[in-house]
Parts: C-alpha cells; structure tokens; sequence
C-alpha cells in the first residue's frame, strides 16, 4: 500500500468522523511525508521509501491512533505516551536528526511523552534529548535525569569527557564490555559495576526532567483518569498543537472495521497483478501440457483408466499450487497482523478484530482461489476429451478444491512460527492427503485401519467429485480390448475376433465397461456423487477456516495483546554470596 493509503487506513478506524483526508495530510505535513504520499511503502523486494520515511510513517500512524489534544485551560487532556524502539537504528546521521527532531517537537509542542530506545547518537541528537536513562548489561542503571547533567555527573566519579567529544559516545563507551582479552573484560565489569553501585546507593540530584507543557492533574476534568480517556468528544488540533475546534471521535465498529479491511485487502490483491499474471501464465501451460499428454483420450476401453489419471493429477496439481501460494504469504501477513492486534488501547479495545480481518480475507481472496483451479479445468477438459456434459460440475470441485487447499494452507501457516516453518510441514500435509486420496482402489487400495482417516483428504474428495461428474452419462466401446491383452497366450483371432469361442465372449462381456455408471460402481461411486464430494469439501474448508480462527485467537491470546505479562529477566544476579560482577 502506499504511505497515503496506510495513513487512511487507520485514521478511518480509529475515527469515522469527517475529516480524516484532512488530518492524515496534517500528520503528514509535520512529519516530512508529504512528496512520498503516494509511493508504495514497499518491502519483500519492492522498492518503496526509505528506512527514515518508514520510522517517520510508523510515527504518523501512532499519532493517528492517540488522542493528543487540548483543553480550555490548555492543558493536555489526554496525556500520550509515545514509545519509539530503536527509530534510528540503520539511518543515516541526517535522516535519524530528523526522526528524532520530529519526536522532540511531539514531545515539546504536543505534550507527549516520547520515550525511546537509542544506541550512540549523534552530537546535534543528544543536544535534543530532555532525559537520559543510562542501561549497562544486565539491565542495570547507571545514570537516569537531563541529559545535560549526565557528562557532569560522571565527571565527579572521575570519568571526565573529553572536549568536543561527542557526550553519547562518550556514555555509550563507560558501559560498554570490551571482550578483547580477559584483563580488559575484568576491567570493564569492575568499572560498570562501580557505576552501578553508586547510582544505586546515591542516586543523586537529578529527577526526570519535566516537560514544560505538562499540565498539572489538577488541571484535568473531574473523575478518575480512566473516565476522562475514555470520554468522545476532543478537540481538533493541527500538528503544533494549536486548538481550531471541538467534535466527537468515533472508532469505527465491526462493520466499519470489516469494510476497511475489506477495501485494504482489495487494494493489496489488485496491486498483485504481477504475480497473478504470471500464476495465470504458469496455470495455462501446465494445463496445456496436461491436456497435450493426455489430448483427445477417446471412449475405448484404455481411455477408463487414463480418465481417472487425469482426474487425480488436476486435483493434485490445483491442491498444490492453492496450498503453496497460501503457506508462503499468509505467516508473513499473520506478523503484520499480530503487530497491529498488538497496539491495545486502555480500555482494552484495539484498531481492529481478528473476525474482521478473516472475513474480509476470506472475501477477496475465496474468488481468486478457486478462479486458477477452473482455468486449468478449462484447457484440460476440451483437449483431453473430457465429459462436455459435466463440464460445470467438474469446474466446480476444481474450485472448491482450490479452496480447500487455501484453506489447509492457512491453518498450517496459523500453526507453523514462519514462512519457513510452514514450507516444511505443508508439503508433508499435502503427501499424506495425496496418499489417501484414492479410496476407491482404481490406481491403490487404501488399507482399512487407514479409511478413517481418508475422510480428511482433500485429494480424496476432489478427485471422487471429478471422477463422479468426468463419468456420469458416459459410454465407452470395447474396440480397443485386445490391444489390452498381452502379447503371449493370446486366443487366436482375439477376444473380439470373429472367430471368437462363446467362452471368449463371455470373457469380453466381464471384462469390457461399457457405461460409466459401471465405472463409477468399481469405485465406490454413483453418478452424480459430485453433489456429496462438494459437501464434504465445504466441510473440510468449515474445519480448516475454524481451526485458522482458534490458533489466531490462541496465539493473539499468548502474545498477551500487547500488554506485557512477564519481567524482562535479568542475568546476573546481585546477592550471589560477595562474589563480583565481573567474577560471576
């Protein structure tokens, strides 16, 4: 998508109101983002914008998602915390000078506390900071208060920064670990666990340093803080804070939630075009290999069997394509999910359900699953000679066959931690599927004890329906049954010659089908049995889509929806019997 569509995406759930092109291009505006509006944002390959627009834009959702406004008096009524981890990381000095400057005026014109994660930034970027949270290995404080107390600080301990030296490297190198010898290591857990123990005895002078714009509780409405977060209606600002006037916020329910994911899916499938090309392509001449292998099969006794090969390799070949295309985007779509389930609000509400989102992925991507399937279908029924008269219920199992391998491609990407982890194990389902999809016993038997377990083959369904609709009407000739008899011990003028005996007859008339109906019978099946193969395909799409749902909730539930349910651990442990830091 592109950075404008993203910006509209979530400034249209978290508010319905009129308006939103207006305060997207507002964000924008402030956050530098407005020549690349129209760009896509890129990843995966794609060529987007740069690594400073996509921490700028991870920004400009965040603001689009807080309510950050003003009062009567001024002051914040909704006070907002802004967590950044690591915005600068891989950037350029000058475009982190940017994000970071863009944080410092959310922090100073908007009344937000910014809160960031920041490894040796430049000079002109420490010059910004308003606080410094000094971390040493281990989680261990060793400094926390303005940032232009810091150098001083140290100063006192001995530790003297040298002039125009740059202060954050200058902090970064006192807590640092240098692993070049054990005599240098042992000297640098001496020196951090010295900083440690004297920020922890006398944690000095300093307290976080307040931002001037920071209102007093006091100034805030009566009732809990809760009571006011939660209250409609705010007041419209522009990105510096200035009040222009009041409305009501309103985020967008289920339906509103449904229909933005819906055009968001839309948007993404039709900017795929490449790639479904090119499926088509790779669909078209595999068909027309197909149907060249196997043209014009006719209606002698050989054709019964070649008709039934055909049948299982399109339902493997349109199961296969399904399940791969699914098992190696759906887990790389389910992390960008995951992360945007796990921006929770207060109230516990977030920008959008799990149910939404899977209905409206099943809306737009149940159609171009099963139209790939029926293109195949389509080539390989006329150039193969296949059933003219079932041609519809045949293109209909293909589809849902299709589905059905979606389907199972998706409760496996549900399952599976990664791309790679899913490629591994939905070959495997797929094998084993393939393995009983023969219940019928025209190529092998499938043993009793495994029947059971048949029921949940996809292969066995879409190919009992393609089977059922291919041989339904069907009459075939035995013209062609001594070209089946072998060579030697074969009766002289043939099975069907003319000087045939009555006992060689009656062996022609056991051996030769001459309706499909008796075909079918041989299988296990009925004509017109595609009708129960549908059914109990939807049944295996009712249980695969179920599954998918369980195992997203489970997993939405472990992540714990954003909110963090464990203390980080902390490795080294400070009552170990006088033992040293650096000794431990």
């Amino acid at each position: 998508m592109t950075v404008r569509e993203t910006l509209k995406f979530v400034a249209r759930l978290e508010d319905t109101t009129d308006g939103v092109d207006e305060r997207v291009d507002q964000v924008a505006r402030k956050l530098g983002l407005m020549e690349s509006m129209d760009t896509v944002v890129g990843g995966d390959g794609v060529r987007g914008i740069s690594g400073g627009e996509k921490r700028r834009l991870a920004i400009a959702c965040e603001l689009l998602r807080a309510s950050v406004a003003t009062g009567e008096g001024g002051g914040a009524k909704d006070l907002t915390v802004l967590i950044a981890d690591e915005p600068t990381t891989g950037l350029d000095s000058f475009q982190a000078d940017k994000v970071v400057s863009q944080l410092t005026g959310l922090a100073h014109d908007r009344s937000a506390m910014v809160l960031m994660c920041i490894h040796q930034p430049r000079s002109a970027i420490y010059e910004k900071l308003d606080d410094v949270l000094l971390l040493a290995p281990g989680g261990r404080t060793c400094f926390m208060g303005p940032a232009r107390e810091a150098v001083a600080h140290f100063g006192r301990l001995g530790f003297v920064c040298k002039q125009n030296f740059n202060p954050a490297e200058f902090l970064v190198d006192l807590v640092s670990i240098d692993t070049s010898s054990e005599e240098a290591e042992r000297k640098s857990w001496k020196r951090v666990e010295h900083l440690s123990e004297v920020w922890r005895k006398s944690p000095g002078p300093v307290k976080v340093h307040p931002v001037q714009a920071w209102p007093d509780f006091a100034e805030l409405p009566s009732g809990s803080l809760d009571e006011v977060e939660d209250e409609d209606e705010t007041a419209v600002t522009d990105p510096v804070g200035e009040r222009k006037s009041r409305r009501r916020k309103k985020r967008a329910g289920i339906l509103g939630q449904f229909f933005q994911l819906v055009k968001r899916s839309f948007t993404i499938t039709r900017r795929e075009s490449q790639v479904h090309l090119t499926r088509a392509v790779g669909t078209v001449i595999l068909a027309l290999a197909f149907g060249t292998c196997h043209f014009k099969l006719g209606r002698g006794q050989k054709s019964i069997k070649k008709r039934g090969a055909v049948m299982m390799q399109v339902c493997i070949n349109s199961a296969m394509m399904s399940t791969i295309k699914t098992l190696n985007s759906f887990p790389k779509e389910r992390a960008v999910v995951r992360k945007e389930l796990s921006k929770t609000r207060k109230d516990g509400s977030r920008l959008y359900g799990i149910g939404p989102y899977f209905l409206s992925k099943l809306l737009i991507e149940t159609p171009v699953d099963a139209f790939f399937p029926i293109l195949f279908g389509s080539i390989v029924g006329p150039l193969s000679g296949l059933n003219p008269k079932t041609r519809i219920p045949f293109l209909g199992t293909l589809a849902l066959q299709g589905v059905s391998a979606s389907a199972v491609g998706m409760s496996v990407g549900a399952l599976a931690p990664n791309t790679e982890t899913a490629l591994a194990i939905g070959p495997v389902v797929m094998v084993l599927s393939i393995m009983l999809g023969d219940s019928g016993g025209m190529f092998a038997e499938v043993p009793l004890f495994l029947r059971p377990a048949a029921k949940y083959s996809l292969i066995k369904w879409g190919f009992d329906g393609c089977s059922s609709a291919e041989f339904t009407g069907l009459r075939f000739h035995c013209d062609d049954l001594d070209e089946m008899m072998p060579s030697k011990g074969k009766p002289k003028g043939g099975v069907l010659g003319r000087g045939r005996s009555s006992y060689q007859k009656e062996i022609a008339d056991a051996v030769c089908l001459r309706t499909g109906k008796q075909v079918l019978e041989g299988m296990g099946l009925q004509e017109g049995s595609w009708v129960d193969a549908a059914r109990e395909q939807g049944r295996l799409i009712g249980l695969n889509l179920a599954a998918t749902y369980l195992l997203l909730n489970l997993k939405d539930r472990r992540s714990g929806s954003g909110r963090c349910g464990e203390e980080p651990p902390i490795p080294f442990d400070q009552t170990t019997k006088g033992r040293k830091l650096w000794e431990i």
